[in-house]
């Protein structure tokens, strides 16, 4: 049972940092753009959110036992 537990952990704990680094990014795009190539910030954001998106859906999916 531990092991269920910690992928609940590892699914949730990562859609979440997923999803907010992807809101920063979205949120300080203009910014980091002058820092950064924009195709590299836009690269990253779009990545951020499908991971977060996946792993939300896996960490859902997980807990009502699909």
């Amino acid at each position: 049972m531990a092991m269920l537990g910690e992928y609940y952990m590892i699914t949730g704990i990562g859609a979440f940092a997923c999803l907010v680094s992807a809101a920063a990014s979205g949120l300080f795009g203009r910014t980091l753009r002058k820092v950064f190539p924009g195709p590299r910030v836009l690269l990253f954001h779009k990545t951020s959110a499908l991971a977060g998106a996946g792993l939300a859906l896996l960490h859902v999916l997980g807990v009502h036992g699909f």
